[in-house]
């Protein structure tokens, strides 16, 4: 029961900081969205290192987990932005489709998925595709792809990557290290662009809580993720986690009163049963 508990506390911490995310992303830079939710999400991370007191993980690992932290970048930005332009209830579950990515290494790799988990591919890409597609108000055409809906996909790829590298980072360097060096290596590189770029941060005060509270969620998650990890079965805890865009849209829905179309809402629920039976096998 404690390790269902804690993931679902990552469960609902994802989806409440994705919704927030969502939020403030309408209103601030993507870029300085980015810089504030991730230098706050390191520095709680920093402190779980120091407690955690693992021993420093070799250097091929922090290599691995430094490029898994730029991919997390690249879809922290690519997912941010699509929140801001698109509705959540649609984008979430998009992106969501993250979970595929490590079951397609698998397969490429040699592993056969289960029918079960075959089914759940199928019916989370293709419910995905669902989703993305809307009812064109102009009358030009019958259908379009969402606003947003291609970035949230692009981040669901950036964020598959992520979920392969930390894997591979975190058997030989520890959880404790992997998490610290991924938002180390992002938020490094987001300092970078500033610097080179030389356009400053656009906020105001008032912007500072609601960035920190997204990136201690976040990163509150990652550790709640893991900790679960380490206390229950991977596949239960696996499925759990994949939830949070539940939070999401149902965040969306009564804060923001968005209702998806009929088909949408049946590509939500789709992606979502895919979603669960992928990460049954596939964490």
């Amino acid at each position: 029961m404690v390790a269902v508990g804690l993931a679902l506390g990552a469960s609902i911490a994802w989806g409440g900081s994705d919704f927030l995310a969502g939020l403030v992303a309408r209103r601030l830079p993507v870029l300085t969205l980015l810089v504030l939710s991730q230098g706050a999400g390191l520095l709680l991370l920093l402190v779980l290192l120091a407690l955690a007191g693992q021993a420093a993980p070799p250097a091929q690992a922090v290599a691995v987990a430094a490029g898994a932290g730029v991919c997390e970048m690249l879809g922290f930005a690519a997912f941010y932005r699509s929140l801001a332009i698109g509705p959540m209830s649609v984008v979430a579950p998009v992106a969501s489709l993250a979970a595929v990515v490590p079951v397609a290494f698998g397969v490429a790799g040699g592993e056969r998925p289960a029918p079960l988990v075959a089914i759940g591919l199928a019916l989370a890409v293709g419910c995905g595709a669902l989703v993305a597609l809307e009812h064109d108000p102009d009358g030009r055409r019958s259908r379009r792809i969402a606003p947003g809906a291609a970035l949230a996909a692009l981040a669901a790829l950036a964020f598959g990557l992520f979920f392969v590298a930390t894997n591979a980072a975190s058997d030989s360097g520890g959880v404790a290290w992997t998490v610290a060096v991924n938002r180390s290596t992002s938020f490094a590189v987001l300092a970078a662009v500033v610097l080179v770029s030389r356009r400053g941060l656009a906020y105001e005060a008032t912007d500072l809580r609601p960035a920190a509270i997204i990136g201690l969620l976040d990163a509150a998650a990652n550790a709640l993720f893991a900790l679960a990890l380490t206390r229950g079965l991977t596949s239960t805890i696996g499925v759990i986690g994949s939830l949070y865009p539940v939070t999401t849209v149902a965040l969306a829905a009564i804060v923001l009163r968005e209702r998806p179309r009929a088909l949408q809402a049946v590509g939500v629920a789709g992606v979502l049963v895919g979603i669960g039976l992928v990460s049954a096998w596939g964490v």
